[in-house]
């Protein structure tokens, strides 16, 4: 069984019918992520936006990013959650949403235009770079990732997240392609499917105490059902100094001088939400010219 208390991306398969799943449990989120440490108008999109990076990297075979970005530069709102995962270690993540999309409820940003929901496939080496824009409609961010996995993956698929302030459980259901010889899912037991995770409440989804293969065996009681061995997917521990730093740098010097004399300047990282203040002493050295090396 697995340890209730950790992350968790649990994968399984029904026996019973062309239908796999996974599993997603998140633990510490207001420790983690800034953006998700009260409950706002983004909570909930910004945790279906992170599940669903992490459960489109877990797809993969390849080191690759996910990256969701939920951005509306009329209504100047900016969300972002990114899955990083390679062979040899555990999934990272991180997402933020900018203040303006922590205050702006998701119908307002689909029923104005100009906003944009992309979801982008990187590989490591940056070779066949995808991206897909998602059109925004419906009521949350779930709806408009399920019109990706319809009509970019081709892959019909069931998507349900449930969250608060410190952890995050999401469910995601997809119908297989039939074998020779074997017949698809059934309208039927899509339906059934459908109507079983419909059931599912908060309070129990979102137990730390319950084991995520007692979950779903409670939920799909009338399944057979397999899990396989699970992943412990990370929060990102990223240091946005160096980036900052290297930022500021860049600055012409009259630009850089001026941000000096301000005695102290705040940053806020767009891919974290995380705050970082600098002080004028520790901006003086980038005043200095570069070191060259001479050669003997």
């Amino acid at each position: 069984m697995t340890d209730t208390h950790a992350n968790t991306l649990l994968p399984f398969q029904f026996h019973n019918l062309p239908v796999r799943g996974r599993l997603l449990r998140l633990n510490g989120l207001s420790e983690h992520i800034p953006s998700l440490a009260t409950h706002t108008e983004c909570t909930q999109t910004l945790a279906e936006m992170l599940a669903a990076a992490a459960l489109l990297a877990h797809d993969t075979k390849h080191t690759l990013a996910v990256s969701l970005q939920l951005q509306h530069p009329q209504l100047g709102a900016l969300a972002f959650a990114n899955c990083s995962t390679t062979q040899q270690s555990a999934s990272t993540l991180k997402a933020y949403a900018n203040e303006t999309a922590q205050n702006t409820p998701f119908g307002t940003i689909t029923s104005t235009e100009g906003g944009l929901f992309a979801v982008t496939l990187e590989p490591a080496d940056l070779s066949n770079r995808y991206q897909s824009l998602i059109p925004l409609t419906g009521n949350s961010a779930a709806e408009c990732l399920a019109y990706y996995f319809q009509h970019s993956v081709q892959t019909p698929t069931l998507f349900t997240v449930f969250t608060n302030t410190e952890s995050a459980t999401a469910i995601m259901l997809q119908a297989l392609p039939a074998k020779e010889g074997e017949e698809p899912v059934s309208d039927d037991d899509w339906t059934r499917l459908q109507l079983l995770l419909s059931t599912l409440q908060a309070p129990e989804a979102l137990d730390t105490e319950l084991e995520p293969e007692t979950l779903l065996m409670r939920l799909f009681a009338e399944d057979d059902i397999s899990t396989f061995q699970a992943e412990a997917p990370a929060f990102a521990a990223d240091d946005p100094r160096p980036r900052m730093l290297a930022a500021l740098a860049s600055l012409s010097p009259e630009e850089l001088a001026d941000i000096i004399a301000m005695g102290t300047i705040t940053l806020v990282d767009n891919t974290s939400g995380q705050s970082v203040t600098f002080s004028a002493d520790e901006l003086t050295h980038l005043q200095d010219p570069p070191v060259s090396s001479q050669p003997n």
